[in-house]
Formats: structure tokens, C-alpha cells, sequence
């Protein structure tokens, strides 16, 4: 009996990459009460990615700090529907807005072809969160090859947030990091390995023919 190792091509250590941002745009500060939020939509182009980071510009806009909470929603057509991950509540110090980096550990997948919601909303009971906005069309973004990116404003909710029908004014600036890549195709050793076998069976089927 004889055995074979097949050895195949080793495939890249996964590294992060930006999925979309729009951190680029002019950008202008706004002030949230409590129970507002804001959120930009993105579709996914043909390349699923697993989600590993969310950055806003955010700082608070009262003497003590405030509590930014930072989702993950569906689409519910053209409005932020299910949350799909609640990256965490976030205290806010600083007047002066700076990036903020949400952590996403639960390997969340962004599928292809697929629309998801950035919101953040302010949890802090009458105090103000600053959230820089997106205020003058046209907007601009980078991302993945196939990756489109819509908005909308800022709108009233409750917590869990209800979003209203989005505004057409404003927009969420925000990046979206992750892991992902296409499926690799065999390296010189895997179509080597896979050359082997075919000439192995094909002996063995020669041999049970002659022998029969």
C-alpha cells in the first residue's frame, strides 16, 4: 500500500485591510443630545471581509464626559434595521474631536453584496456628544475594489435606536478595517501534488484493468 503526501501552497498570513472610509472628507463638528444618532451605509462589493475595527471623530461637547455608543445594523430598505453588533458604550472626554477605535472580537463577517449601517448615538442623559459630520455634498470614500458607500443625517431615537427616515444633509465620516481575500488558487506545489495523484491513479486503474 502506498501512501502519498500531498503537500499544497501555503496561502498569505490574513492582514487588515480598509474595507471603506470616508475620514477624508471636510468635516465639521455637531453636537448630539442624548438619544440621537447618526449613521452612513456602506455595500459590500463582491469580497466578504471580517469586520476587526470601526474609527469615528468624536469628543464631547459638555464639562464632563459623554457615552457614545457605537453599532453594526442591517439594512431595512435604504434605513439602519437590526443591530448586528454592539461594538460598546465609549466615554468620551476632550472637547477637541479625535479618532476613537472600536475593537470588534466576535469575528463578524461583512458579506458580499450586502449593505450594512455605521451609527453612533449618544447615551449620556443630558449631556452632548460632539460627532463630526460630513455637511456638503460631494461626498468622497476609499475601500475595497466593488465597495459603495451612501449616507444620511442625524436622527431622533430611542435606545435600542429606532432611526428615523435619513437625512440628506449630512453624513457619518467613519473606516471600517477587516480581514478577507479571495479564495487562493493551488500554488506550483499544490498543482504538482494534484499532477501526482492523477498519474498515480492512472497506474493503478492500468494495473486492475491487466490484472482482470
Amino acid at each position: 500500500m502506498t501512501t502519498v503526501l500531498i503537500l499544497f501552497g501555503a496561502a498569505g498570513l490574513a492582514h487588515a485591510d480598509t474595507v471603506v472610509s470616508s475620514l477624508s472628507n471636510t468635516l465639521q463638528s455637531v453636537s448630539f443630545l442624548s438619544n440621537v444618532w447618526a449613521a452612513s451605509s456602506f455595500q459590500m462589493g463582491p469580497q466578504q471581509f471580517i469586520l476587526t475595527n470601526v474609527t469615528l471623530l468624536m469628543g464631547q461637547g459638555s464639562p464632563t464626559s459623554s457615552l457614545a455608543d457605537v453599532r453594526v445594523f442591517a439594512d431595512n430598505a435604504g434605513q439602519p434595521g437590526v443591530s448586528l453588533v454592539d461594538l460598546g458604550v465609549l466615554e468620551v472626554t476632550g472637547f477637541q474631536s479625535r479618532l476613537w477605535s472600536f475593537t470588534v472580537t466576535n469575528g463578524f463577517a461583512l458579506e458580499a453584496f450586502t449593505t450594512y449601517w455605521i451609527g453612533v448615538g449618544n447615551v449620556s442623559p443630558d449631556q452632548f456628544l460632539n460627532v463630526d459630520l460630513v455637511e456638503t455634498p460631494p461626498f468622497t470614500f476609499t475601500g475595497a475594489p466593488g465597495t459603495m458607500m451612501a449616507f444620511s443625517g442625524a436622527s431622533s431615537s430611542v435606545n435600542p435606536p429606532i432611526f428615523d427616515p435619513p437625512g440628506a444633509g449630512a453624513a457619518l465620516p467613519f473606516q471600517a478595517d477587516g480581514t478577507g481575500g479571495a479564495v487562493p488558487e493551488p500554488g506550483p506545489f499544490g498543482l504538482l501534488a494534484i499532477g501526482v495523484v492523477g498519474l498515480l491513479a492512472r497506474s493503478r486503474l492500468k494495473r486492475a484493468i491487466g490484472n482482470a
